[in-house]
């Protein structure tokens, strides 16, 4: 289970989502009778269905288990941000100590199969997904004539519909709101606006 806090939530499901959208790139975890399966495979998010899309290699140990439908966690978290003491103002002395901001969600579910069919839509939306705002987009038909056939027997595509959602948006709630206004505006210093927008949406600020 994970540690949160109330104060740590989202605010809707979306913002979850978002965050999936955001990452892309997880941590599966499959506890079995001999221990625990592990893997990090890419993960898209069916919004309408509630359920994550991925895929791993078919060599790969994990997808005996995957096959045999086993409780599953997806883990997926951004990178976040080390928030520094030294960004804080005196008071009159920097007594807050040094945090970091960051959001995980842990999504549990039961994997199901894809048809090879559903796997290589999964691939496309994937290509689509990660080339979007590029010059000149690669597609899936740059592979040419069986491109695709050749490298699908490799493939384990499979679904897990959302069982429970354990999240924690860590961003400044418990902190002092001088310290996260000044860390804030480092941030954007910084360049990472995205994250200290979100903690200035959290923290009230």
């Amino acid at each position: 289970m994970l540690y949160t806090k109330d104060y740590f939530q989202p605010h809707n499901d979306d913002e979850i989502f978002d965050l999936i959208d955001r990452t892309v790139l997880g941590t599966l975890l499959t506890p079995h009778e001999n221990g625990v399966a592990i893997s990090h495979p890419v993960f898209m998010i069916d919004r309408q269905n509630r359920r994550l899309i991925s895929h791993i290699a078919m060599n790969n140990d994990h997808g005996q288990y995957l096959r045999a439908g086993l409780p599953s966690v997806a883990i997926l978290m951004d990178q976040g941000s080390y928030i520094s003491s030294s960004w804080y103002p005196n008071y009159p002395q920097r007594d807050s100590a040094p945090t970091w901001s960051f959001m995980v969600a842990h999504i549990h579910g039961k994997p199901e199969i894809m048809s090879d069919a559903e796997t290589v839509q999964h691939l496309q939306d994937l290509v689509t997904h990660m080339e979007r705002g590029r010059d000149k987009p690669w597609q899936m038909k740059e592979l040419g004539p069986g491109g695709m056939g050749r490298r699908l027997p490799n493939i384990l595509g499979y679904t897990m519909p959302i069982d429970k959602m354990e999240v924690k948006f860590k961003l400044g709630q418990d902190e002092r709101s001088g310290d996260m206004k000044a860390a804030t505006e480092q941030l954007d210093t910084n360049g990472q606006q995205a994250l200290a927008d979100r903690m200035r949406d959290y923290c009230k600020l």
